[in-house]
């Protein structure tokens, strides 16, 4: 199995983009909220694309923008469901942009409430509760904790997470690139207990995103172009080696960088 690994000039790319984009996106704030609005719109489509290979993405950005038919489930119960799931997700994100900016901690009850908002409408029984059976990852070797252990497991992981990105202070090269780290240690927390039935994820990357808002990044938009690279990337890591999701993260994160870079010069000229 092999994994994304960025080569140096390529990192340094990653880091100066980032800054250089950031001042811009203070300098113009206007233009930064159609940024974000752009990458949560995007990233709510790929990261449902990444689990649901029944509707590709065309149809779901159809359905995140509410065009078409009225009534989705004229065409079936599973494309209803994926409309409401879509605009769940794109609520969910702009709730955690919403704590990120009051620099809520990372929470057990956030993660509830991020679920809960994703299938209250498609699956009620289950939206925003852990489960309570034993489950196993399609395709992966990993075996997730017994149900009862989650909560548990789940306690022991966040108050660390949540030290480190209080302890970022000041954002240089350095916390930037450490913000990373966190941002795939939380999203791997997620993915390696599997506290949910389904949405896991999905709630993963966007528990990797509030890592990132808590800090005022960009979204990180992980595309299904990417997919296979990015399952390897979370097969390869571990509880005490999350590195080579950052890696991965590290990549993808410039991708989404230089794909929005072009938009400032529309107001740079």
């Amino acid at each position: 199995m092999s994994y994304v690994v960025l080569a140096e000039w390529e990192r340094d790319e990653l880091v100066e983009l980032f800054f250089h984009l950031r001042s811009l996106g203070n300098k113009y704030p206007i233009a930064m909220a159609e940024v974000m609005t752009a990458l949560r719109s995007l990233k709510a489509v790929h990261s449902n694309a990444i689990e649901d290979k029944a509707v590709d993405r065309i149809f779901l950005q159809l359905l995140l923008h509410g065009a078409g038919i009225e009534n989705k489930g004229d065409i079936s119960k599973h494309y209803e469901n994926a409309a409401t799931e879509l605009r769940g997700q794109a609520a969910l994100l702009l709730l955690l942009e919403s704590k990120a900016n009051f620099r809520q901690p990372f929470s057990i009850s956030v993660i509830l409430e991020m679920h809960r908002m994703m299938f209250e409408e498609s699956m009620p029984d289950m939206a925003g509760r852990f489960r309570q059976d034993d489950v196993r990852i399609s395709g992966m070797k990993h075996r997730p904790p017994h149900h009862r252990q989650v909560s548990e497991t789940l306690h022991q992981h966040l108050d660390g997470i949540n030290e480190s990105l209080i302890a970022v202070t000041v954002t240089d090269k350095d916390s930037m690139l450490e913000i990373l780290k966190i941002s795939a240690r939380a999203h791997y927390l997620i993915a390696h207990v599997h506290p949910f039935e389904d949405g896991n994820g999905r709630v993963a990357r966007a528990a990797g995103d509030y890592a990132m808002l808590f800090h005022g990044f960009y979204y990180d938009v992980i595309m299904t172009d990417y997919r296979d690279a990015y399952l390897d990337a979370l097969e390869a890591s571990t509880w005490v080696d999350t590195n080579p999701l950052y890696y991965f993260l590290e990549y993808s994160y410039l991708e989404t960088l230089r794909r929005i870079s072009g938009f400032y010069n529309l107001i740079e000229g």
